[in-house]
């Protein structure tokens, strides 16, 4: 952003302020047009190569020297910026799903979008789940719509926003694998899953769902093998 500069008298001798003051906008203006083609070319990179893309990289597709994108943000800086813009896309589909009449329909509308974006994004498919806080956040919309669809009485009471976010984990996992030769096999693996999440002729899940706390515990050493491969 460009602040107007206060104009003083100029003491004798010296430059301009009204120059000084151009130049400094012109500074400002190309630092922030350098962070904009930054983080475009971030997100392009990341959505078709993953996260384990280099620094070097982006700076190429961005136009950029490796110095300026090294003064603007570390890699995961960038995965962070990535996060956020994908969470928020996600908290106004949430929005909508939530002010859908039909319970169900709203939570599986939600569940699709998410997977539909990891079809043409490969970096988000293990994106929310590879930092705790990132987790308890997307794990809240799912608990949120969950929580409204059972208590319509579509959904399974035995269910919990955990049970969900795992499996959806496994089919964004899943992905990778079938992406090639199969890259609509996910929405047979969401249709097995939301018809075990239907409350009708249930028969009640065996044994107990992980707690927050277990998930996060058991996705950490996940979740930092990733980060190593991804952020380094």
């Amino acid at each position: 952003m460009s602040y107007p500069a206060v104009e003083t008298p100029a003491p004798a001798g010296s430059e301009c302020p009204r120059s000084e003051s151009l130049r400094s906008d012109g500074l400002r203006s190309d630092a922030k047009s350098n962070r904009e083609r930054i983080l475009a070319a971030a997100a392009q990179a990341f959505a078709e190569e993953g996260l384990s893309i280099s620094l070097v990289e982006i700076a190429r597709r961005a136009g950029v020297g490796n110095a300026t994108l090294h003064r603007n943000f570390t890699k995961e800086q960038l995965v962070q910026e990535l996060f956020e813009d994908w969470f928020a896309r996600r908290q106004a589909v949430a929005a909508q799903a939530l002010a859908d009449p039909d319970a169900w329909h709203g939570l599986v509308s939600f569940l699709e979008d998410v997977l539909v974006v990891g079809t043409r994004n490969r970096a988000i498919r293990p994106l929310f789940a590879i930092r705790p806080q990132w987790r308890e956040r997307f794990r809240a919309l799912i608990g949120e719509l969950l929580q409204r669809a059972q208590q319509s009485g579509q959904a399974r009471p035995d269910l919990t926003a955990e049970d969900v976010f795992l499996v959806m984990l496994g089919i964004l996992r899943t992905m990778g694998i079938t992406a090639e030769t199969a890259p609509e096999q996910w929405r047979r693996h969401l249709a097995v899953v939301l018809d075990g999440m239907k409350s009708r002729n249930a028969d009640r899940l065996p044994g107990l769902s992980v707690s927050a706390q277990q998930l996060d515990s058991e996705l950490g050493e996940w979740s930092d093998r990733v980060l190593r491969t991804g952020l380094c």
